[in-house]
């Protein structure tokens, strides 16, 4: 068992890859904090405070769109870590971030990430290959939403939400805000895969039932 300060953020996601140097700072100069579920972490708009990793529990990243309307872009899972953007560019926040579930978040303060690349720039590298993989999950989640079939795009979900056990702790309206659905299409979606026997529905979750073939309509254009 991994007894270390950081687990399971030290095994998985952008952290595990950066050198045992890089992961000790962040633990000497990090703390874990807990969200309860509605929670926000940091709301678009404000000023950056540090840098969070998710390490059990849920967070949904938003979009503020038109005036009070916000748009759910992504549900994020364990080893997920985000903050960086607007250090780098020196602004203010352009998401907002609200814990799902009761969220365990890794956080490293702005002031210690400044002062480390003051120190050493070089550092610069391990903060921007973060930022890569946030932009990279951001253009393969529009292209998603552009190309894919509703039924394809509900099951990458699925797929992503999932835990190994195949079961999906999210509600149905939260499923439907997630993927940018109406709420009959979902139901009309969920029971086409029910009637497959792809998954089970229940009050409050969903169990992948075939994943092989729940992976084949992930793939459908």
């Amino acid at each position: 068992m991994n007894g270390s300060k950081l687990a399971p953020l030290d095994g998985r996601g952008w952290l595990a890859g950066q050198s045992a140097d890089f992961r000790a700072w962040v633990a000497g100069n990090g703390r874990w904090r807990v969200f309860g579920p509605g929670r926000v972490l940091y709301g678009a708009g404000e000023d950056p405070d540090g840098l969070y990793g998710l390490g059990s529990g849920a967070l949904e990243v938003t979009f503020p769109l038109v005036g009070d309307e916000v748009v759910t872009v992504h549900r994020a899972e364990v080893g997920f870590w985000i903050g960086e953007s607007a250090l780098l560019a020196r602004t203010t926040r352009l998401l907002s971030i609200e814990a799902a579930a009761e969220a365990r978040v890794f956080f490293v303060p702005a002031a210690a990430i400044r002062a480390l690349v003051a120190d050493q720039p070089e550092q610069w590298q391990a903060f921007f290959e973060l930022s890569h993989i946030n932009v990279s999950t951001a253009v393969t989640l529009l292209a998603e939403a552009l190309a894919l079939s509703p039924r394809a795009r509900v099951a990458r979900v699925l797929l992503r939400l999932a835990d190994a056990e195949g079961r999906v702790e999210v509600r149905q309206d939260e499923l439907a805000r997630l993927i940018g659905m109406t709420r009959s299409s979902l139901q009309r979606t969920l029971q086409n895969l029910s009637e497959s026997a792809v998954l089970s529905r229940g009050y409050g979750c969903l169990l992948v039932l075939d994943r092989a073939r729940l992976e084949a309509i992930s793939m459908e254009a």
